[in-house]
């Protein structure tokens, strides 16, 4: 029998991590010394303990490896999944390189918006009935009249959504409410690759360009209409709109674009 310093040494790990071993009942000594407690080890547990250390070596977690010490976990599928992981690490770690050479392309600080791929809620709009237009100024205030009309309106920011057919405008309601003039939806929670553009709207389109073509550059896929998302805008003192969003100058307007990605 070893006692523990001397197995540690043996089997290329430290006293402390056998000591936790033991405590989670992943790997037990041979012999505990009732008296003392003192913990000894025989050589033909090393075969055992090699296992554990390649799988923790491989990033596999302590809960699965008592599985499979255990006998309740299957090596192969353990390894199958651990696979998965790790490509999906390397797919994140490929993007987050690409996003470096795009920041370094572009000028890292030059005052350029930063792009940060965000789990984005689910939310229930409306929309007006009518085919989307680009004359969104004029579509926010009828939208706008009819939700507070019904006093349907929630407390959220309004936006709109991108897509080849045009621009949508939409508010964010509590509940449906029966008028033919409106189309409720459900967006659905998305992941996507978010950039906030500040001041005023004519050069949102610059900002959308430079959104997408750090999707395209960082290896995702566009799954899903662009979503343009107004967190500090103008608006009419009719329409009681939340103040919380509301600025008076377009420098101080504050949109967010969300486009939606795999």
């Amino acid at each position: 029998m070893l006692r523990i310093g001397a197995f540690a040494r043996i089997a290329g790990t430290s006293a402390k991590t056998l000591r936790d071993y033991d405590e989670c009942g992943l790997f037990r000594p041979a012999w505990v010394d009732p008296a003392t407690g003192y913990r000894a080890y025989s050589p033909a547990q090393l075969p055992q303990l090699r296992r554990i250390l390649a799988l923790r070596s491989l990033g596999v977690g302590l809960s699965e490896i008592g599985r499979l010490v255990s006998g309740g976990a299957d090596l192969a599928g353990v390894l199958d999944r651990r696979r998965a992981d790790l490509e999906r690490e390397r797919r994140d770690v490929d993007r987050r390189l690409a996003a470096l050479d795009i920041r370094v392309e572009m000028g890292a600080g030059s005052g350029r918006p930063d792009v940060v791929v965000r789990p984005v809620e689910a939310e229930s709009i409306a929309t007006l009935g009518s085919p989307p237009g680009v004359d969104l100024e004029r579509a926010f205030y009828e939208l706008e009249a009819i939700v507070r009309d019904l006093g349907i309106r929630a407390h959220r920011p309004p936006g709109a959504l991108v897509d080849t057919d045009g621009a949508r405008a939409f508010v964010p309601v509590r509940r449906v409410a029966a008028d033919a003039r409106l189309v409720f939806l459900r967006l659905p929670a998305e992941r996507a690759a978010t950039v906030i553009h500040q001041g005023s709207y004519a050069t949102l389109p610059e900002t959308r360009r430079a959104l997408e073509r750090w999707v395209e550059a960082a290896g995702f896929e566009p799954s899903g209409p662009l979503r343009v998302l107004y967190l500090q805008f103008g608006g009419e003192a009719e329409l009681e709109l939340p103040a919380d969003y509301l600025v008076d100058r377009s420098a101080d307007f504050v949109t967010e674009l969300q486009l939606p990605v795999a």
